[in-house]
This record gives structure tokens, C-alpha cells and sequence, in this order.
């Protein structure tokens, strides 16, 4: 029996309309009774709905007594999780939950306009939590519920535009979230995938998961998650790949930067200014891993030439779009 649940997510860019994905999961603006609202606030609430199938339960190998809330807590989470990173897969954009829940210091913000008031105002130690006491009682659902009539659906836009053409990286909150048009066929073929293979790509997407999360603050560490999602893939790719050896020294040869560029050049276009630029972007690869490299511009101050700024800036995307374009295009081929 599917189990119908809903919660409140997150994004860094407004979603104003609906998108549904039938029998699987939906989303849309949150505007529930006594929710809590701010013109300041940069984290934008979302309600997702959504259905556990009865092989998707995950329940406690051993009962301690709590075998109901662990069964509940591991299966929508879990849950909740790969929608956020499909999600933030197929978009350009991040949507998350708050997984620190030990709290932190903060300034409770009281008024959105406080002047100098706020100069008065004092820290408090505040648990991460979104709530407010009507909130439970919204979160009980039979089923999706009918938003329709309420809420446009999504803009769709054609996939190459929109991860090529001046792509929303959350950077522009003047703008809404859109949908790239290929989102469909994608979910659809991850959701044939058998289990094993899920497994891979779960993988993979946890790690351009991660670049996105990392980007504005630790952008070596993102560009370095977005390096192992491809590797992940790469690796998946050539699982029957067998070792040669050398003539002359009688080492295995991995070519490891071949198979990379390959995979490259067949997931995202072979042509040789790809080629150029997928060898280019693994020497950059190596430099961090190997070197231990690290982008200038993630130093608090920096007097770097706008030039150099910019060309970190264009690396770092470019690998984050291509773990998410080589996944996605993965998806669409081996559907």
C-alpha cells in the first residue's frame, strides 16, 4: 500500500508554480496557515508531497522498542533525500532540507525593517527548524493534493538552453525556478534503473549534490566533488575495462584520462573543442588532487585581476555542468 506524506523543503530561488511528477512526487509554493514569513529571508519554503511504495519501507534490523519511528524517520528521509537530489540533479538549482539539527547562536531577526532597533537586539540559541504549531496538522495528506486550479505548472525550457544560456545557479533571486524540458524522460529512465545500478548513479548524484552545496564557499572541495561524480560515472562506464601492459616497463595501463575524456565526449558531444576542454579540465583535476592546487578566489580577500576571478569562476561551473549535463544525457541515453 503507498503511503502519502508531505514536508517542507527548500530552494535559494523562489518557486512560484507547481511541478508533479504523477504517481511519484509533487511540488509547489508553501502557504500554509501561520507559516512564518519574511521579506529577508534567503532560504524560500516548499512543500513537497510525496508517495513511499511498499518495497521503498526501510525498517530496523534490530527492535529496541522504536522500530515504528525508526521505520518512519529511515524511510522518509531517505525518501526525501533522493527527490531534493534529483531535484538539484536535472535543475539548476539547490533544494535541500536542514540535516544540522543541533542548533546554532543567532540573531532572531524581529522585524523585517527594525532601523536602529535592531542595534538592541541580542543572540539566542536557536534550534534549525522550520515550525510553527499548526504546522503538523497541515502536514496530514490522504493524498496529492489538488493544487491545480491554484498554481501554474512550471515553465519548461529547452534543455540545451537552459543549462548553456546564462543558467540560474541561484545567483539570480529576482527570478523564478524553471524546469529544464528533459526532466521528464529523465526521472522516468531513473526510476526503471534496477537496483544495482541505482546504486552507481545515486552515488555519482550525491556527489554533484554536493559540488552545488559547496560552490560559493569551499569551491576547491566543489570542484572536487564534481570531479568524482564523473569519476563515478567513468568508472561505471568501463566496469569491464581490463588493464593492458606496458611493453617496455610492464606496469598496468589504466589510462585513466583517456577513458575520462571518452566518457566526456560521448555524454556530452565529441568534437575537438570539447576534447580541448575536457583535456584541459582534467589537467586542472589533477593540479588540485595531486598538487594540492587550491582556487585563489576562495580566500576571504584576494587583489586578483577581475580576469583570473572570472576564468575560476567559468572552471569551477563548467565541471559542476558537466557531472550534472553527463549524468542527465547518461539517463536519457541507456533509458
Amino acid at each position: 500500500m503507498n503511503r502519502f506524506h508531505k514536508t517542507i523543503i527548500f530552494t535559494k530561488v523562489p518557486l512560484k508554480k507547481y511541478f508533479l511528477y504523477p504517481k511519484k512526487f509533487q511540488i509547489y509554493p508553501a502557504d500554509l496557515i501561520g507559516m512564518p514569513k519574511s521579506e529577508l529571508q534567503e532560504h524560500y519554503p516548499v512543500v513537497l508531497e510525496y508517495i513511499i511504495e511498499e518495497h521503498e519501507v526501510i525498517e530496523p534490523q534490530k527492535d529496541d522498542g522504536l522500530k515504528d519511528l525508526r521505520t518512519l524517520t529511515a524511510s522518509t528521509l531517505s525518501k526525501q533525500d533522493e527527490i531534493l537530489n534529483l531535484l538539484t540533479l536535472f535543475t539548476n538549482h539547490m533544494f535541500f532540507r536542514y540535516y544540522d539539527l543541533t542548533g546554532n547562536w543567532g540573531m532572531p531577526i524581529l522585524k523585517d525593517n527594525a532601523g536602529e532597533e535592531a542595534n538592541t537586539w541580542v543572540s539566542k540559541w536557536s534550534m534549525t527548524m522550520f515550525h510553527w504549531p499548526e504546522l503538523p496538522e497541515q502536514l496530514k495528506i490522504e493524498n496529492f493534493t489538488d493544487i491545480e486550479l491554484k498554481y501554474e505548472p512550471v515553465e519548461f525550457i529547452p534543455f540545451m538552453e537552459y543549462y548553456q544560456i546564462n543558467p540560474n545557479y541561484d545567483y539570480y533571486r529576482d527570478k523564478e525556478i524553471s524546469f529544464p524540458n528533459n526532466i521528464f524522460l529523465g526521472l522516468d529512465s531513473y526510476y526503471n534503473l534496477d537496483n544495482e545500478v541505482k546504486n552507481v548513479l545515486d552515488t555519482a548524484i550525491s556527489h554533484t549534490v554536493s559540488a552545488m552545496e559547496l560552490r560559493q564557499y569551499k569551491k576547491t572541495l566543489s570542484v572536487i566533488s564534481a570531479f568524482t561524480s564523473i569519476e563515478t560515472m567513468v568508472n561505471y562506464e568501463n566496469r569491464d575495462f581490463k588493464a593492458e601492459k606496458c611493453n617496455e616497463c610492464g606496469q598496468l595501463q589504466y589510462k585513466v584520462s583517456k577513458k575520462y575524456r571518452d566518457y566526456l565526449l560521448k555524454y556530452i558531444g565529441d568534437n575537438p573543442n570539447n576534447k580541448k576542454k575536457f583535456n584541459a579540465l582534467y589537467g586542472l583535476r589533477s593540479k588540485i588532487v595531486h598538487t594540492g592546487m587550491k582556487f585563489k578566489t576562495e580566500n576571504l580577500w584576494t587583489e586578483l585581476p577581475q580576469e583570473e576571478k572570472d576564468e575560476e569562476f567559468i572552471n569551477q561551473m563548467e565541471v559542476i555542468l558537466l557531472s550534472k549535463m553527463s549524468i542527465t544525457n547518461w539517463l536519457l541515453i541507456n533509458k
